[in-house]
């Protein structure tokens, strides 16, 4: 068994993080979800009460906040955030930034704690 799915086929919608895509879900597989985000300007503050996610940068760069410290990322760069790890996200490209978050477990509303609104 397997999935195929594009960016083109997933509907979009607004997240903390920006315009999310979801590639998978925990229907698909409810051990983990891989979402397209598009960062038009920053993200809101936040961390995940139990999950864990990777930031991949498909195109564009982005400075990451974890934990008060930053770091630029361009394309090609990953960050991986534990549970209970502050985090936020700048576009830093001229254009949008797209990355690929890669959740375990799937991402839901109330493991997300905003820090700042």
């Amino acid at each position: 068994m397997h999935l195929v799915r594009t960016v083109g086929d997933a509907s979009p919608r607004e997240i903390t993080c920006g315009t999310m895509r979801e590639l998978t879900s925990s229907k698909d597989f409810p051990g983990m979800d891989i979402v397209h985000v598009t960062i038009g300007s920053e993200t809101k503050r936040h961390y995940h009460k139990r999950l864990t996610e990777v930031y991949f940068v498909l195109k564009g760069s982005i400075v990451m906040e974890v934990d008060g410290k930053k770091e630029g990322l361009k394309e090609g760069g990953m960050v991986m955030i534990f549970p209970n790890t502050e985090h936020k996200a700048w576009k830093a490209s001229k254009g949008s930034a797209e990355i690929l978050v890669i959740c375990c477990p799937p991402w839901t509303k109330e493991d997300e704690v905003l820090t700042e609104t």
